[in-house]
């Protein structure tokens, strides 16, 4: 027979009770394959409980495999023992690494990719979305390139804002960058030598890699896009940031955009993708045009997001593709559905048809400006003449520091941690690493107060930069 230590009081009912404990018998090899176990009367009856307690307790053994029913003949433990290769070890539980250093709180975050939640206009877009949400038409599939609305919304903004030539036939979207750029490893299949920046945005490289094109990484020439080098090179297609590039922050000249143009003309199946990520927010001088309104080939495909302009957890994008691509797209993908809500759409597009999201971009406008005005200002008063380099500026939402004295990278990167400060170098930007390359760093600032800014660089260029004998000295 079988003692269990029932607790009459416990609040673990007692069917649980009795099915932990055989479980656990059998795991651990002190019931084994084939033992019988006791019938469930006697079993009820020297445990003194009822019947239909241990009726319950086995049959749950019986569902999750540990014993076997057999009709007329009882219940008996199953040939389990493998699992005990598993569950039986040196540790049978986790035990603190006390060899681990406490991480450091991070007091000040540089991150380049953060947004300014704060001054959204959430009582407007919550508004748009409880009437929306009223409407039951938002509650239906909708066409698979995105509602019709939504999409002449996006082609009207675009064609002011950034003279791109596009219309609703013509533009996908979809949840944000990744999942464009996925379509387009369906368009292309496989067929396509891809060249990309370097540095450059290296969650595209990762999904295009793992798609199973080749890849070329093409170094920056004057922090632009070295098209002789491209025009040296077998790719068929090239992933451009041109007016912001990402992440050295520098504007592709019209000249070097002519010629880029020049040699996607040059073969029939070459195409440039322009990546417009944040050209919202520029501080000083006129707007630059995308590359896309230049071309007459049709032979840019232009994609963009609103995760800067709103918030990267809406997941939505948008992709203008050439004739030639909207074609193949609609043969290959037409069974494809819009990953995006409906209703999410529906609200995106009320809020662009309402003008809230042109006041919203010049509201964000004026307060990534004094943001970045003051970042400036800061490391200005706090860094020396000399120690530093500024790059990356007058757009976008972060400055890059190029770092001119004698400290290492990982001596920086210690310091920061150490100091509850976390960084984004540039190095990890790179495919490959210049010869002359020097620690840089990418500063964003869009999600940090004025206060916080001045803390962060103040503790950024006392307790990370300047203490050092060699420099001071």
């Amino acid at each position: 027979m079988i003692t269990i230590p029932l607790e009459p009081d416990s609040d673990q009912p007692m069917y649980i009770q009795i099915y932990e404990y055989i479980k656990n018998e059998i795991l651990t090899g002190r019931l084994s394959c084939p033992e019988r176990l006791p019938s469930a009367r006697s079993l009820a009856a020297y445990l003194q409980v009822s019947r239909s307690t241990v009726d319950t307790a086995y049959e749950q053994l019986v569902a999750e495999g540990y014993v076997d029913a057999k009709e007329k003949r009882g219940y008996f433990v199953n040939s389990i023992t493998h699992t005990q290769k598993f569950t039986v070890s040196g540790h049978t539980e986790m035990v603190p690494d006390k060899t681990k250093k406490e991480t450091v709180p991070v007091l000040y975050d540089f991150n380049p990719d953060a947004i300014d939640t704060a001054h959204f206009p959430y009582s407007v877009w919550k508004s748009i979305g409880k009437n929306q949400l009223d409407n039951p038409i938002n509650f239906l599939a909708g066409d698979s390139l995105g509602i019709p609305e939504l999409r002449q919304s996006i082609c009207d903004y675009l064609h002011g804002s950034r003279g791109v030539n596009c219309t609703p036939e013509n533009m996908i979207v979809g949840a944000g960058l990744d999942y464009l750029l996925q379509l387009l490893c369906v368009l292309f299949q496989r067929k396509a030598v891809i060249a990309l920046e370097d540095p450059g945005y290296r969650s595209a490289r990762q999904i295009l890699t793992s798609n199973g094109y080749q890849i070329l990484d093409i170094p920056l020439k004057g922090k632009a896009f070295d098209v002789d080098m491209l025009r040296q090179s077998n790719a068929d297609v090239c992933y451009v940031t041109p007016s912001h590039q990402f992440p050295l922050g520098s504007v592709m000249s019209i000249a070097r955009r002519q010629k880029l143009l020049s040699w996607a003309h040059e073969k029939e199946n070459r195409y440039i993708i322009e990546d417009d990520h944040d050209s919202e927010f520029r501080y000083k001088g006129k707007p630059i045009p995308a590359l896309q309104s230049l071309d007459k080939g049709y032979k840019v495909i232009y994609i963009g997001t609103f995760s800067k302009a709103i918030s990267p957890a809406i997941r939505m994008g948008y992709m203008v593709l050439p004739p030639a691509l909207m074609a193949r797209y609609r043969t290959l993908c037409a069974t494809y559905a819009c990953p995006v809500p409906r209703i999410s759409q529906a609200i995106l597009n009320d809020f662009i048809q309402g003008g809230y999201f042109e006041k919203h971009l010049n509201r964000m406008r004026k307060q990534y400006k004094g943001k970045h005005d003051y970042m400036l200002e800061q490391i200005r008063l706090h860094f020396p003449s000399g120690l530093i380099e500024l790059s990356g500026d007058n757009a976008g939402l972060y400055i890059i520091i190029r770092y001119l004295g004698p400290l290492s990278a990982e001596e920086i990167e210690k310091r920061a941690e150490k100091n509850g400060i976390r960084l984004r170098p540039l190095h990890g930007y790179y495919a490959n690493l210049p010869a002359d390359y020097l620690p840089s760093y990418l500063l964003g600032f869009a999600d940090l107060s004025m206060e916080q800014i001045a803390d962060g660089i103040t503790c950024l260029a006392e307790k990370v930069f300047l203490p050092h004998d060699s420099y001071l000295s």
